[in-house]
Order: structure tokens, then sequence, then C-alpha cells
């Protein structure tokens, strides 16, 4: 009836609102100094006929009297009835439910998991969001789905629960998504049947940061957020963070928000609220999360720390569990916790070396306890990409020499080689006159420190032309030979001071060395001073210590014209596991084979290179002098030759400790990717390359490729 009425009032045109107005001119102060008029006129009304004794004349009276205030009223606030065509435009709700993986747990056995029970819920609710759709735009969507790469510091399936609710008007967005913030649409019958549980983890911030930028520029009225709980991203970092300080500072707020997430929800502009689906009692024992850094130093110490979390422990407590970090399936350190249930997050500290460059993956793990509702959480992969700083060398020599001088200044004038060298001067026993050791200026080998407290800080080790016997050194080489078996560098040069003219047969040394020694004879029995020209062997040509030239042909002509050697020692015979790269061209092993001059091996961890003269020097000097000879016109053709062999020493001798501190470009098996991180299901690219011992292409080689999720 009311229709009809507004209907014929406005002439037969469809208005669908009415309302009230006022049209007088004088505004809210006005009616409000009308109505106190108004009270003030009908109360003195009452008051003046408080004598008439008639109550119906008394009554007449002030009728008409009230009559007239309101008759005066009407004229002066002018009141009008408004005709509305009104169109309502609905705006917005966004339902986000949480699809990453923690949504597949169940904490009980029979009890259901978390996404069954957002699924009902979601089905339970039909009748709800079918009133809000009178006057609202309702859209669905889950989170959870993108992964983005948080580098060593955090991500992963979530578990456990926690509840929030916000709401905010009135600001601008500030937060931009950021990876790992991709909501997917999805529809209200999709969710009813199944909430997928393939996402990497809960980022709640992001996601909402991701709905307010989708739906920029129109009406949001409110965001539902279905989730099972501890968020993964910026909001739960936060959290923490805050926990963490709460428990150093008593006095500090147990707030789980700071200042910068109360800012962001409420730059959405919308209210939020949440639906629990997590259950208690859920019991897990984690690796939540891994703080490291990208790269580090070879030989250099390394901290890495680990977040251990653990969600209804209580059957735990007191319980000591070791935490384990290891490389490439090897331990590197163990570190034990105690379950303490009032403290849910322990933080682990792992320091190690890391012994060569390249990189590398490292497991943090812990063991799967009884009850334990998720196992995959118990361990996490992180890549740790070791580089080089410089290449620490230590240089021992038994005697200054011009073999000494040259390599010494080789290695000194390397800006990538951090050099540590001692040649002897003197003896312990070199006192003579009864002066005091103290009152002498040359120090006495500093024995302990370098072969005991500083031998592991080092790379490579070169003994050249070295006797240990009357330093007191022999107590110390077991240390040598263990430093080189767990992955360091050794060069033994020769002289008469080395091999078995220098003490070494039947000593440790002598086993991670790639010559087997002769016994100990004369002198004379042990060296040879025939000048002879090294020849290469097949493996020599293709191997990257002796590679002073990338083309075969070309590095053996190299090879070719280096001036001869002034002499070698003798040894027995290259080890079966050996390789030897050059040879003498006309002495014989015990073997018969030609003598070793130049041999290397894989000892352990390690490596080891053998080289049985202590003329190399002459590689770099010799042919200077051919330079400076008689013949003019032969002077610029000498200087060219002297100049590449002189650029000969210097790259056999850097090609040497690249090869002894394993360098990652000279490894047999090189595998790369195109990418150092992938998400599941994304497509990986390697590049394999594979050697042989000689570093000639592998023939026939079988490669197997495990796949190993992180989760």
């Amino acid at each position: 009836m009311k229709g009809e009425a507004l209907g014929a009032l406005a002439g037969g045109r469809d208005f669908n609102e009415w309302r009230f107005v006022l049209q007088s001119p004088w505004g809210r102060p006005g009616l409000v100094v009308a109505v106190v008029a108004a009270l003030a006129i009908l109360a003195l009304s009452v008051w003046g006929t408080r004598e008439e004794r008639s109550w119906p004349r008394r009554a007449l009276l002030v009728g008409l009297r009230t009559g007239s205030v309101v008759a005066a009223l009407v004229l002066f606030l002018q009141p009008a009835l408004q005709l509305e065509n009104v169109t309502r435009l609905p705006n917005r709700v966004a339902v986000l439910v949480d699809g990453s993986a923690s949504m597949g747990l169940e904490e009980h056995p029979g009890s259901g998991t978390r996404a069954q029970r957002a699924a009902r819920l979601i089905e339970r609710s039909g009748p709800a969001f079918a009133e809000w759709r009178k006057l609202h735009n309702v859209d669905f969507s889950t989170f959870g789905s993108g992964g983005g790469r948080g580098g060593g510091s955090g991500g992963g399936s979530d578990a456990g629960g926690g509840r929030a609710r916000s709401s905010a008007a009135g600001k601008s967005l500030v937060e931009a998504p950021r990876a790992g913030a991709e909501i997917e649409p999805t529809s209200e019958e999709q969710l009813a049947r199944a909430v997928p549980t393939t996402g990497e983890a809960t980022r709640l911030r992001e996601a909402l940061a991701a709905v307010r930028a989708r739906y920029e520029g129109r009406d949001l009225g409110g965001i539902v957020v279905v989730s099972d709980g501890i968020d993964n991203g910026r909001l739960g970092a936060a959290a923490a963070a805050r926990r963490e300080a709460a428990g150093r500072d008593p006095e500090a707020s147990d707030d789980p928000l700071d200042a910068e997430s109360r800012d962001a929800l409420a730059a959405l502009d919308a209210p939020v609220h949440t639906a629990w689906t997590g259950d208690p009692g859920l019991r897990d024992l984690a690796i939540a999360r891994v703080l490291a850094d990208d790269f580090a130093f070879a030989r250099n110490a390394v901290k890495v720390e680990a977040v251990v979390r653990v969600l209804g422990g209580a059957a735990w407590r007191g319980r000591r569990v070791p935490v384990v970090l290891r490389r490439d399936g090897a331990i590197v350190r163990t570190v034990e916790v105690t379950v303490d249930p009032d403290h849910p997050e322990q933080r682990v500290a792992f320091e190690f070396t890391p012994d060569r460059v390249g990189k590398f993956l490292y497991e943090i793990s812990a063991p799967v306890l009884e009850g334990d509702a998720i196992p995959e959480n118990n361990s996490r992969l992180f890549l740790l990409k070791v580089i080089r700083d410089k290449v620490r060398a230590l240089l021992v020599a038994g005697r200054p020499s011009w073999d000494e001088r040259f390599l010494r200044g080789l290695l000194k004038h390397n800006p990538n080689v951090d050099l540590i060298s001692f040649f002897i001067l003197r003896t312990p026993s070199d006192v003579e006159g009864g002066i005091a050791p103290d009152e002498m200026s040359l120090i006495p080998f500093p024995t302990e420190e370098l072969f005991l407290e500083q031998l592991r800080s080092f790379d490579v080790v070169f003994l050249q032309n070295f006797n240990y016997g009357p330093y007191g050194i022999g107590a110390y080489l077991e240390q040598i030979r263990s430093y080189v078996l767990e992955g360091g560098g050794l060069a033994m040069l020769g002289g008469d001071l080395s091999f078995t003219s220098g003490g070494y047969a039947h000593q440790p040394v002598a086993e991670v060395l790639p010559v087997e020694l002769l016994e100990p004879g004369p002198v004379e029995s042990l060296l040879s001073y025939e000048r002879a020209r090294v020849r290469l062997t097949t493996e020599g040509r293709t191997h990257p210590v002796t590679a002073l030239r990338l083309d075969p042909l070309e590095n053996a002509a190299r090879w070719e014209a280096l001036p001869p050697l002034d002499g070698v020692n003798l040894v027995a015979r290259a080890r079966a596991s050996a390789t030897t790269l050059a040879v003498h061209p006309t002495l014989r092993g015990t073997d018969g084979r030609p003598l070793p001059v130049l041999a290397v091996s894989d000892v352990g961890k390690g490596r080891s290179l053998a080289f049985t003269s202590d003329s190399s020097w002459r590689w770099g000097f010799s042919a200077a002098g051919a330079a400076a000879g008689p013949g003019a016109a032969a002077a610029p053709a000498a200087a060219t030759d002297a100049e590449g062999t002189a650029r000969a020493y210097q790259r056999f001798w850097e090609n040497a400790i690249r090869w002894l501190v394993h360098d990652p470009e000279l490894r047999l098996l090189r595998v790369e990717s195109d990418q150092a991180e992938y998400r599941a299901g994304e497509r990986v690219r390697l590049s394999i390359k594979a050697f042989d011992a000689e570093y000639r292409p592998a023939q026939g080689i079988e490669v197997q490729v495990a796949v190993t999720r992180n989760y």
C-alpha cells in the first residue's frame, strides 16, 4: 500500500525509497533553538493554567497553545517528504582459505584433517553465504601456493594453531604483495568438496596484501580467513621476535602484533575475521628455520643457527634430542637440546670450518620421536656457497736457494695467495760461544705452532728441500699425514734434503706422497745430477697441472721448449693410485719404467704432489739469459721465447696450487644448474660434465641423479 501511495504522489514515477527532510535554511542550530523555544512555551502554558480549576478548560487551553506551537514549528522548519530512486551497488567480501600443506594434518587418529574441517565449515556456511550475497559479492580464494625463496631463513609448512581478529578503516594501502603471496580464485562448491593442501607455507600478511591489491579501486567490505594457525611469513616472524623479546624482558608486551604489522592490517581498509581449523593436542618437533648466510669463506669458521620448535611436547619433557648438521650426508656437528614445553622454540648453533670451495648441500635434522605428527619437518636443507678469500699457503724450505727464492717470490706476489714462509738458517744446536738462544737474532723454528696449532688453517703446504730431523718435527709428521687425509694439499719439492735424502722414508708423510721412496743409503745413491729435459706422459698431456697451453699439441711443444733440469731425486716408483705427469728421459725406477719427476695423487680427502727436482726455477730464469746473449738479429726471438718460458713457470705452479686446493673448476664430475633452488613441479635443467683421472672426457660413464625434496 505504501508503495502505491508513493507512486501516486510521484505522478506515476518509480521511486523505491522515501524519507522526511527539513527545508528550513536554519540548519541544526535553528532546529535546536526552535525545539527549545517550543518546549519553553509549552512549559509556560502549563504553568499559566495552573490556577484554572476546570480540567476540561485547562486541557483545551493547553491543547490550543500546543497546536499553535506545532504549527509555528511546521512553518519554521518546513518539513517535507523526499522521494528517491536508489540503485544499490554491492561491495565485495573476500573469503580466503589456507591451502598450505599443513592443512592436510590430522592431530588425532579419526579426527579428520584440517582441510576436511575447512571444507565442512564452508559447506555448513552455505546459508550464511546466501544471505551475504543479497548485499555483497562474495569471492572465494585459496592462498599458500606461492613459495617464494626466502634464503636460509625460513618457510616451510606450519603446524599448530592461533586466532587473530582485527578491523581497520580509513587508511590507504602502504604495502605491496611479495613473493609467496599468490592467491588462487576458486568457488564455494569446490571448497565445500575439498580444500587443497599443496601450498608451501602460510603467509597471511602477504596474502592479505595481495587481496587488497586485487580489489584496489573497488569497495572491499570485509575479509574472512579460514586457516590452521601459525604464520610462516612476516606476521609470524614479527610475532616470534616479540615473544623472544618478552622472554628476555618480563616487562615487555606479550602482544604478538608489532607496530608494522598493525599498520599493515590497518592499511587493508577492511575488517578481517578468522576461523580456526586447528585442533589442540598436536605433537610436533620441527626444524622451523635455518639462519645461515648464502656464502662462506674456506678455512674460516662459519656459524649456522637453527630454530628447533616443539609443539605439545609435554610427553617429551626433559628428553635430550640430538640435532645433527650434515654436509652431503656426512656428519659435521651434533648438538643436543633438551625438550622444554615452557620454551617451545630453542636456537641451536653450529660452528664449523669449510675445508674447500664450491656449492655444498647442508642438512640440519632431528630424530622422529614417538607421536610426532609431522616427520617431514624434522629436517631442513640449505645451500652454502663456499668461496676462497685467498689461498693460505705454508712454505718451509731447508735452506736459501734459487729454487726457494723463485717459488717464494711467485707466491708472495700472487694477490690470491696469503703466504707464510720459513727457510732454515740455524738449528737448535747452532749455538756457539755460550750465547743464550734468546740473545740470537734468528728465531728458532716454530714447530709446535705451525704443525700442531695452525696446520689445518692452511690450504696447501710446500716442503721444499726440507729435512725435518734437526728441528724436532719428527713427532709432527703424523699431523701432516692426517692434514692431507682430511682435505689438505701437500707438495714436496726435490733437493739433497728432500725425499729419502731428507729422511722421509718409512715416515708417515711418505704414506701420502704419490711416489714410493727408496731405502735410506748414501746421498750419492739417492740423487742424480744429470741434466735432462722432462718428458710429458700421456696423462700429462691433458692434466690441468701440466696444462701450460689449452691445445694439447701446443702444450707438448711448450714443455719440450723448457730448459733442462739440473738433476733429480731418485725414487723407487710411482704409487699405483698416483698419476705420473712427467718422467725423466733416461733414468728408470725399480719397476723398470721411466723415473717419475712429477706425480700427483688423491689421498683420502686431500691431494699431494711430488716434484723431484730443485731446479724448476730455471724455467723462469735461464731463458732470460738467452735473450741477452750475442746476436742482435736473434735477440727478439730469444726475448719472446724467454717471456713464454717465464710464463710457463708461473702457469705451472699456479695450476699445481689450483689442483691441490680442489678448485671446483677442476673437478672430475661437474654439475651445473640454471637456478640455485627450484619449486615443486618446476623444470630442472642440469649440465653434467664427466672426466677420467687424467682429465680426459670420460666415456661410458653412468651418472645417477637423485632428487630430494626440501621440506
